[in-house]
This record gives structure tokens, sequence and C-alpha cells, in this order.
């Protein structure tokens, strides 16, 4: 879909790039002025994602991966008010997420939950590095009406199918929609395990779980 202003995106998305807070934050508000405020979190997001490219392509380090999601997370914060505004969100229902075992990536996980809180879901954070056991555990104990997974690492992704093995096995498969995403996470490994939904950002992960519901 075309950008409403892709020179300013472009802007949002190099500030969390560049991972300096105080530029990031001027920007973020300046594009406030112009931009809806989902589509401002859809360019930082497409800035966390060249992050993690030169993360992986060892050109960036840990702390530059923290830093950039750090300051991701501050501006989610100045875009709050924003988003929930003219609104009056209804309860959609429950969400368990978290991300799968072996992998302690969280940021995407943490702002879809953000979004997902002013869109009037209750969620459940399991947090990172969950096992299957953990997701089927607290699944049981909450009666979760959607199940969310999130995968950025493609030693990992196997771990999804895990899940989904076990929600089958205890008979739980059928009560409860299972969405996935993260950027190890593709359209046909949605369909080759058979999962509810797939979303390549948090935006269109939060229409899928109403979808869902």
């Amino acid at each position: 879909m075309e950008k409403a202003n892709p020179e300013l995106c472009e802007k949002v998305k190099q500030a969390i790039i560049d991972v300096d807070p105080e530029p990031a934050k001027i920007i973020v508000e300046d594009a406030l002025k112009s931009m809806d405020p989902l589509e401002i979190i859809n360019c930082m997001t497409e800035g966390m994602a060249e992050v993690g490219r030169l993360y992986e392509e060892r050109v960036y380090f840990v702390t530059e991966l923290l830093i950039a999601g750090e300051i991701m997370s501050q501006n989610i914060e100045v875009l709050k008010p924003y988003l929930a505004e003219g609104e009056t969100p209804k309860a959609h229902g429950k969400i368990l997420f978290g991300t799968v075992k072996d992998d302690i990536h969280d940021i995407g996980k943490n702002i879809m939950i953000s979004l997902l809180k002013v869109a009037g879901f209750e969620v459940i954070d399991l947090g990172v590095d969950v096992p299957a056991s953990k997701f089927i555990e607290t699944l049981k104990e909450t009666k979760a009406d959607i199940l969310a997974m999130s995968s950025l690492l493609t030693s990992t992704v196997d771990q999804i199918k895990s899940v989904v093995e076990e929600l089958e096995k205890e008979g739980l498969r059928d009560q409860v929609k299972v969405i996935i995403g993260g950027a190890a996470v593709t359209e046909d490994f949605a369909k080759e395990v058979g999962v509810d939904g797939y979303a390549v950002d948090a935006t269109q992960g939060v229409e899928k779980c109403k979808a869902l519901l």
C-alpha cells in the first residue's frame, strides 16, 4: 500500500536505524502533525526490521538492538493517546502471547501487545523463550480466545509447529484461534502448520485478531 507521506516515513524509519533517542522523539512528534499514528508505527517497524538485518549481518550488536527497541517503545508511548483518541475500546477477547522457546526477541511482541491493549483486548504476556508446555498450561488456566506466537530466528520457527502439535494432542486446537508472526515466519509456513492467522507487522496483527473473533 502506498504511503501517505513517504519522505516523512523514511525519516521516521531512519530515526530508528540511527539509534539516537532524542532526534527520534522529535521526528515522531513532528510526523504526528501530518501522519496517522498507525502509519508512524509501521514506519518505525520498518526501521526495526532494518536494525534486525544489520544485527544479523553483525554490523550492529546487541547494544544497538536494545537501544533501537527502547526508542521504539518510548515512541509507542508518545503515540498511544492518539491511537486511542476518539475511540471507546470494547472488550474484544483474551489473548495469550509469547515468543517461542530458544528465542529471546520481544520488541515486535511488545509493540503488538501495546496496540492490542489500546484496541480493547486483554493480553497475557508470557514473555520470551516460552516452551510448548508453558503455552499449553497457561491456555488451560486462562481459557484465552487467541494464542499468539512470535519467532524471529529461523532456528526457532519449528517451535511453533511443536506448540500446534501439542494443542492437537491435548484436544485444545479447536478451542483456540492461533496467530503467528515475526521475521522467521512466512505465509507459506503458516499454511503448512495450519494456524488461523499470520501477520507481517503489529498493526496487521491487531486487525487479524479482531477478524478471528
